[in-house]
């Protein structure tokens, strides 16, 4: 890949790449950070990655490192730490909170496939190539974050 393939990678994937760590992170300087780290790492890569894998590449990467990101958070920050909020059908905040709080909750592979599914719109095989899971495993686990999803959505009211 070239500079000029590169910069124009950038520009394709710089706003999907960031709202996939926003949503997954909740925090824009840590989105930032690491879809940061993805471009400076493609750029000492990009001599071996193709143009055409190339935004493959990014996601599989991102996914990684928020994954690395949230293992070394989780050590840091105990649970019992995070202020609960009631939950009010009438303000729009407190249903974000709610999601993000339900979010929480999954573990970090059900979560992870949930988000790409639900809120960036990949397909399974996209998914499964992303994160090194089978076909299978993605739909499993998917299907595990709903019914999770679900069940503390409608007892958390």
């Amino acid at each position: 890949m070239n500079q000029k393939e590169y910069n124009h990678i950038v520009e394709e994937t710089s706003d999907d790449l960031f709202r996939f760590a926003l949503r997954y992170t909740g925090d824009e300087d840590e989105s930032n950070d690491a879809v940061q780290d993805c471009y400076v790492t493609l750029w000492e890569h990009h001599e071996e990655v193709h143009a055409d894998k190339a935004k493959g590449y990014l996601m599989r990467m991102l996914y990684r490192r928020l994954i690395d990101r949230y293992r070394r958070r989780k050590r840091l920050v105990s649970a019992e730490l995070i202020p609960e909020r009631g939950y009010n059908p009438h303000n729009e905040y407190e249903l974000n909170d709610s999601i993000e709080k339900m979010l929480a909750t999954l573990p970090e592979v059900q979560r992870m496939l949930l988000l790409l599914r639900d809120m960036e719109g990949y397909s399974y095989k996209e998914m499964a190539d992303i994160t090194g899971l089978s076909d299978e495993q993605v739909m499993t686990y998917l299907y595990r974050a709903r019914v999770r999803a679900r069940k503390y959505l409608t007892e958390n009211r």
